[in-house]
């Protein structure tokens, strides 16, 4: 009586770029802790209305700036407001900032480069010297004169942000997209009859996500960074709204007499923007399969 053959090998199941990215940033313990501060902040940012301690305008003009208290977490300013309730109203406004012009910025980047680098040729040529002429372009007064001519609105002030941070992001997608288009796959989905417009859709663009993913992380701390310079210097942000870089710009009036007014606002958008950068480098190393060790 013949034996049954032994059964074969389970062959190996493979694993996704997005799933092996996964895995190697669970691994960085830097990454998740700055992945776990920006989700606190997000989550706090959206239930402000509701956890706030005090009423963003209630004012006590008899108590005026006092230092950090048990009632007071992080002082008072010299109207007496909670200083710990401006700061979450604040965060709301510079990570919407943050997030917002980030959209746009990517929208158009990812869009226009992905456009150049598949036409290529003389489209392509002249695409990206108009964007090599924007970039010679002084931005900081571009965006001065937009809120100067046009009023000083929030939305004004996420597509002015937006319309100026596209340009590296279209520089990177175009580079990817000009090593993709000639990849067996692309030219497998031409010979099948797909037009331009469905190849750039379904397969250039979802595969130019991993650096897009990556610069997006990098370019909200260049956004909120901007949004704070923009309210430091009045154009941004104006009373009664409040953003940190508005708060920043008060602490900095005061930081003598009431050093608190600067400290706490401050310290919130440095752990942010570090936050952000971890993240950033985490999410490259992640999503870089030559940094895989097995």
């Amino acid at each position: 009586m013949k034996l049954p053959p032994p059964p074969l090998p389970e062959a190996e199941r493979g694993t996704s770029l997005w799933a092996d990215a996964a895995r190697r940033l669970a691994r960085n313990r830097l990454a998740l802790a700055s992945l776990a501060v920006l989700a606190f902040l997000v989550v706090v940012a959206i239930l402000t209305p509701w956890i706030a301690p005090y009423g963003y305008e209630e004012q006590n003009l008899a108590l005026g700036a006092t230092p950090p208290s048990w009632a007071h977490p992080f002082g008072t300013d010299i109207f007496g407001r909670d200083l710990l309730t401006r700061v979450m109203w604040g965060g709301r406004v510079s990570l919407a900032v943050g997030f917002l012009a980030t959209a746009v910025a990517l929208t158009i980047g990812v869009l226009y480069g992905t456009v150049a680098g598949f036409f290529g040729g003389r489209v392509d040529a002249v695409m990206m010297r108009l964007v090599d002429i924007l970039y010679a372009l002084p931005f900081m007064i571009f965006i001065i004169l937009l809120t100067v001519v046009f009023g000083r609105s929030m939305l004004l002030l996420f597509l002015a942000i937006g319309a100026v941070e596209w340009l590296t992001m279209a520089r990177i997608v175009r580079a990817q997209v000009l090593a993709l288009r000639r990849r067996e796959f692309v030219e497998a989905a031409v010979a099948l009859g797909l037009t331009r417009w469905q190849i750039i859709r379904r397969h250039l663009i979802p595969n130019t996500l991993g650096p897009v993913i990556v610069y997006a992380t990098l370019t909200i701390p260049s956004v909120m960074l901007l949004e704070a310079f923009l309210s430091f210097l009045g154009l941004g942000v104006q009373p009664p709204r409040s953003s940190w870089g508005l708060l920043i710009n008060h602490g900095v009036e005061t930081m003598e007499e009431y050093p608190w007014l600067l400290i706490f606002p401050g310290l919130t958008l440095t752990v942010t923007l570090f936050a952000l950068n971890f993240l950033g480098d985490g999410l490259r190393d992640a999503l870089d399969p030559r940094s895989a060790k097995d």
